[in-house]
Order: structure tokens, then C-alpha cells, then sequence
């Protein structure tokens, strides 16, 4: 019984021996019957624009990955393996590498902000730090981010320059900026208008905050009006 079941064994053994050779001459000989073609240059091309020209030379297409590029538009490749002007068997898959864009950031908010921790913050998220500017302020120390170019949560491309306005100081004597009167009281500025000589102009709206709220104000906080010395102010009723 176990010598039939051996030669039982050595029989089957030496059949898929013989179909696995038999399969290996075919697909060798499937392979090399396919005629070698130059593999043409997709780079910069869409992927729907690529997938037709490697379709008709006989290639197929797989996008291997995508990346960030700011100088490539999306969907355009980037990179592709093998590379162009290879000699190729048809029938090759070609891996390509598709461009995602430019990579979009949103600003983050420097105001208040020593230009050394502005500086720090602008690199960590990818931008680069441009022209510092100083203005006089009565809102902001010296030394700290008065206002920034482009705006806090815009969206922007990796390396674009922040611009920064950083405070010079109080003022000096005889210039008038105006102070952030908004959320305080139409007495307390009218005090501060009466000591620096500056007219108020009145608008009432409504409003749930208590009558005489500053709610909004032209010119805006840290504004030099030296020269006009006028203020709008909307007031609740």
C-alpha cells in the first residue's frame, strides 16, 4: 500500500514539474514575441493625455504616488518609470508620479508677536519672512507685530513672503493716534477727544450691548489723525 502510494507521489511530482516548465516556455516565448518599442515622454502631460498616448504604443499606466509641485499645474506628471526614450517590451506597465499643485497654506496670525517669534512661526509653516516696516503705536509695545502682508488665515503657496509692520513706539509729542474704542464707552472717548482736540462724529445703532458702546469706529486704532482730527463712531442706543 505505501509503495503505490509513493509511486502515486513520484508520478504527480514529475507531471507538475512538466506543467510547470511547459508554463514558464510559453509565457517566455508570449514575452519575447512582443517587439521592443521606444517608450515615449508623458512628463508634463495630464493623466488622461498620457493614458491615450501609452494606449496607443502598446503600454499600460499606474499612477505610483503624487506630490506637492508649486510650478506644475495639478494632474500633470511629474516623473515616469521607466524613463522616456527606453527601449521597452508593449505590454509594460508604466508607473508614473502626478503633480498635486502647489501646496496650500493658510497664513497664521503674527499680530502680537515679537519679529523673532514671527520669524520663527512664518519658517515653521513654509513662508518666508519679507520687509520689516515700523510705525509709531499706541496700541502695541515696541518691537511687537503691529499688522502683516498677506492677512492672518489666507490661503497662500508654500514661500510666499510675509511682509510685517512692527510697532516703533508711543508717538511723540503733538501726534495723535487714535486709540481701540471699541467695546468702551462714548464718555470715555469723548474725556480723550476733549484732552487732544479731536471732533466726534456720532452714528446710533441698535444694539443688545448698553446704550453708549462704542461699536464701531473710522478711523480704525493706531490711525495718525494729526492732520484731520476727526473720529466716526457707531453707538449703541
Amino acid at each position: 500500500m505505501y509503495k503505490k502510494f509513493f509511486k502515486l507521489f513520484i508520478v504527480l511530482a514529475i507531471l507538475a514539474a512538466a506543467c510547470y516548465y511547459s508554463f514558464n516556455t510559453v509565457m517566455s516565448a508570449i514575452i519575447h514575441s512582443k517587439k521592443e518599442v521606444v517608450l515615449p515622454d508623458v512628463k508634463g502631460k495630464n493623466i488622461y493625455e498620457a493614458l491615450e498616448e501609452l494606449s496607443n504604443t502598446g503600454f499600460g499606466l499606474r499612477k505610483e504616488g503624487e506630490e506637492f509641485n508649486n510650478n506644475v499645474a495639478p494632474g500633470v506628471i511629474l516623473r515616469q518609470s521607466p524613463p522616456a526614450g527606453m527601449n521597452v517590451r508593449e505590454g509594460k506597465v508604466i508607473k508614473v508620479t502626478i503633480s498635486r499643485g502647489g501646496e496650500t497654506i493658510y497664513i497664521p496670525n503674527l499680530i502680537g508677536q515679537t519679529v523673532r517669534a514671527a520669524d520663527i512661526t512664518i519658517k515653521s509653516y513654509g513662508l518666508m519672512i519679507g520687509e520689516v516696516s515700523q510705525k509709531y503705536s499706541v496700541i502695541k509695545e515696541k518691537g511687537i507685530v503691529i499688522s502683516q502682508d498677506p492677512a492672518a488665515k489666507s490661503a497662500a503657496d508654500k514661500d510666499t513672503v510675509i511682509n510685517l509692520v512692527v510697532s516703533s513706539g508711543q508717538p511723540p509729542k503733538g501726534i495723535i493716534y487714535t486709540l481701540d474704542w471699541k467695546g468702551k464707552s462714548l464718555e470715555d472717548v469723548k474725556v480723550w477727544a476733549s484732552e487732544n482736540g479731536v471732533s466726534i462724529e456720532v452714528i446710533r445703532d441698535n444694539s443688545e450691548l448698553p446704550p453708549g458702546t462704542v461699536l464701531k469706529q473710522k478711523p480704525e486704532a493706531d490711525t495718525d489723525i494729526t492732520n484731520s482730527k476727526k473720529i466716526l463712531l457707531n453707538i449703541s442706543k
